[in-house]
């Protein structure tokens, strides 16, 4: 990318600078191109004043410049052409007005952003600094000399060697409706986000750059703190545009809400922040223009419903009762003050996902003052009340007054008896419905639910004031047609406290309606009892729990040991060390686990390296059991090891004369039995010496035989060396 915006550089010097009031708003943009080289979008979305503009001040290209968060280093800029150019409209084509026309400008162009240049933790913002905005703005001092600076920081491109995914927030063209003094208006300024994030919205002063009338095109400057326009006396982020209801902002929606006192050009601008798992990962901001004017006097319409029978307007405060035999639809009333204006009738039933109503019929265009259109709202057979509360609805009639329609809403209880439709019936393989519960012990058991019209159904357990899941209980949703069944499970943890009870519900929902189930349910009672607990036992295979063992020795110790609980808690099963590690010292032994009875063999086959040069040494250890209860008990059962060195005193009984004539006879001097000796006294050799001291044997081995074969006869002596003591004898050789 530096490259890239290097060679930019050089070309911008030529850019045109033209003032002009022009500015109404926008907001800079990043998106990612996934499997692109190109791999992301850079761009600006300006609002420009089709009226006050100057032409000139139209750019056919913008540079934004791009700067690292940590230090404000500058990363490069890039140029943008300008690809998109139309017209803004109105929510409502008929509610323009002379003295508002927006342009919205696109500029954009694709570019590579390399791994290695965006890689920082504290991540990178973009600005675009251009001078100037209207001169008729009524909330700023000054409007005409004040510039725009549109501001937003995005991520790292890659964290911990692993690509970041991410694309800046989207906004639908902004309407170019105005407000009318002294009446309520909402602006839907609101974005999606196409990674899923969360997004926030605040207003804020907008910021204004360092450019100015006289250099309204500047190389754009990194800042942490941008200078901001000076509201006019009065008016601060709380009154942005004052009045009976100053202007607000809906922190998760971006709904904008303001009932304006005065005429005028109000400027402002809303900080959007990017969330990802609660964590805050980019932040724009958006400007924008709102014109306030004086509107003609407009009367909103009005509904209204009288009950069969009655003689009064409905007032909201009764409930309708409609009993099967009666008709599906009921009349309403909508009336209207203006001459020749076009009314809609829409509706919607509360806390339901659908509807289950119809209204005819739903349009209707006034032909005289204070004209009225009767319409009929007919239940469908879903609409229906299965457990006495009554449903909600709402009816809107809406005009086309400008620049928002005028509402009315009619809220109105409606009580219906339901079609003929059977209640599911949830019934459980428990033969009551009250289970004795252990902590520590589990419970499980089948829920089973029923439709007797063979509709479809679902079948779902909660808990009542607790949910399932922080007690630790499976029960998972299924669906099925005319039955279904799903299995509990429950492991009662240690928390579950002696003398509570759980009430858990499983309800069975006819989905012959969607949206408005008819539901049937069991409510099981869990009642924790106390926890008893046998404690567990530990033994050995050996008769005493001390072992002595001579050394030097190749037989090693071996023994088993065996855990036992008589309930059904598993256990477990481990060795220790009194003051060491067993596998240091080389003892051998698997820790088990399972239960009421479980067994581990324990091997050591220690040499003379374990005694270190000491004549004695003892090693305990420590087999335990422990139950997996929540009242855990454990048991204990110890080994001791005294190691000795071998100390009987030592002979060496060598025949004193050798026949090495092949008869198989005494031919050699056999050496095997020979002593080991102790671990502090070992064998290291042996030499045999002619009646001259000539040195005729020699061997560390003592499974080597000597058979003088080649060798004259005579007399002979040899040395057995120890590694404290030494033998010495002597014998003869007969050929």
């Amino acid at each position: 990318m530096k490259n890239r915006l290097i060679l930019s550089f050089v070309l911008m010097l030529c850019i045109i600078e033209a003032r002009a009031t022009h500015i109404v708003g926008g907001q800079l943009f990043i998106s990612e191109n996934k499997n692109s080289y190109y791999n992301y979008n850079i761009g600006l979305t300006m609002y420009f004043d089709a009226l006050n503009g100057n032409p000139g001040a139209e750019d056919n290209q913008v540079a934004v410049y791009v700067f690292r968060k940590r230090d404000n280093a500058a990363m490069g800029f890039v140029r943008l052409p300008k690809i998109e150019r139309k017209s803004v409209s109105y929510t409502n084509p008929l509610c323009g007005i002379a003295s508002t026309e927006t342009i919205q400008i696109t500029y954009a162009t694709d570019i590579r952003l390399e791994n290695v240049d965006f890689s920082d933790s504290g991540g990178y913002y973009m600005v675009w600094d251009r001078c100037c905005r209207n001169g008729t703005i009524t909330n700023i001092k000054s409007p005409g000399d004040a510039g725009s600076l549109f501001y937003l920081e995005f991520p790292p491109i890659v964290k911990n060697g692993v690509t970041f995914h991410n694309s800046s927030p989207k906004f639908s063209v902004i309407q170019g409706d105005y407000a009318c003094v002294n009446s309520p208006f909402f602006f839907n300024f609101g974005g999606t986000d196409a990674d899923g994030d969360s997004l926030s919205y605040r207003l804020i002063t907008p910021m204004q750059g360092f450019s100015t009338k006289d250099q309204p095109s500047v190389q754009a400057i990194g800042s942490s703190n941008y200078p901001t326009l000076n509201w006019i006396d009065g008016v601060t982020n709380e009154n942005i545009i004052p009045g009976p209801k100053p202007l607000t902002i809906d922190v998760r929606t971006g709904m904008l809400s303001v009932t304006p006192g005065n005429l005028g050009l109000y400027v402002f601008a809303v900080q959007v922040d990017e969330y990802r798992n609660g964590v805050k990962i980019g932040t724009l901001t958006r400007d924008f223009q709102l014109r306030v004017v004086d509107c003609p006097k407009m009367d909103e319409p009005k509904l209204l419903f009288k009950e069969k029978g009655k003689s009064n307007f409905y007032n909201g405060n009764e409930i309708v009762t409609i009993k099967k035999e009666d008709p599906n639809c009921f009349e309403v009333m909508v009336t209207d003050p203006t001459v020749n204006d076009f009314l809609k009738v829409t509706g919607r039933a509360i806390d339901h996902s659908q509807n289950y109503f119809s209204i005819l019929p739903a349009q209707y265009r006034t032909t005289v003052a204070n004209d009225t259109m009767r319409f009929e709202v007919c239940l469908d057979e879903c609409f229906a009340t299965y457990d006495n509360r009554p449903i909600r609805i709402e009816l809107i009639a809406e005009d086309e007054s400008c620049p928002v329609p005028l509402t009315d809403t009619l809220v109105i209880y409606i009580r219906r008896e339901g079609p003929e439709n059977n209640q599911p019936v949830v019934t459980t393989s428990l033969p009551g419905d009250f289970v004795h519960a252990t902590a520590g012990v589990p419970v499980s058991f089948t829920v089973f639910g029923k439709d007797p019209d063979a509709d479809s159904l679902t079948l779902a357990g909660a808990g009542q004031n607790f949910s399932l899941a922080s007690m630790a209980m499976i029960f998972n949703t299924i669906g099925g047609k005319a039955s279904v069944q799903q299995t509990f499970s429950w492991l009662p943890p240690c928390n579950a406290h002696k003398g509570d009870t759980l009430k858990v519900d499983f309800t069975a929902n006819d989905l012959r309606c969607a949206g408005n189930p008819l539901p049937g349910s069991k409510t099981i009672y869990f009642i924790i009892d106390e926890s008893p607990n046998s404690a567990p036992s530990v033994s050995t295979s050996l008769n005493m729990p001390t072992v002595s063992y001579a050394l030097p020795s190749s037989d090693g110790i071996t023994f088993d040991v065996t855990a036992i609980d008589s309930d059904t808690n598993t256990i477990i099963l481990t060795a220790q060390g009194r003051g060491f590690n067993l596998t240091d010292a080389g003892m051998s032994f698997g820790n088990k686990s399972g239960v009421q009875q479980i067994s581990s063999q324990f091997s050591w086959s220690p040499d003379c390296r374990i005694m270190n040069g000491d004549s004695n040494k003892t090693f305990t250890v420590d087999f335990i059991t422990q139950d997996k209860s929540c009242m855990a008990a454990t048991d204990t059962t110890s080994v001791t090891i005294q190691l000795s060195d071998y100390t009987a005193k030592m002979t060496i009984d060598l025949p004193n004369v050798i026949t090495p004539n092949g008869d198989g006879k005494n031919d050699c001097l056999i050496f095997n039995e020979i002593p080991e000796g102790s671990c502090n006294d070992q064998f290291t050799d042996i030499t045999i010496f002619n009646r001259w001291g000539k040195q005729v044997y020699y061997s560390k081995n003592k499974d080597q035989n000597w058979c003088p074969n080649t060798i004259s006869a005579g007399y002979y002596f040899y040395v057995v060396q120890y590694t404290q003591k030494s033998f010495k004898g002597g014998l003869t050789v007969l050929k």
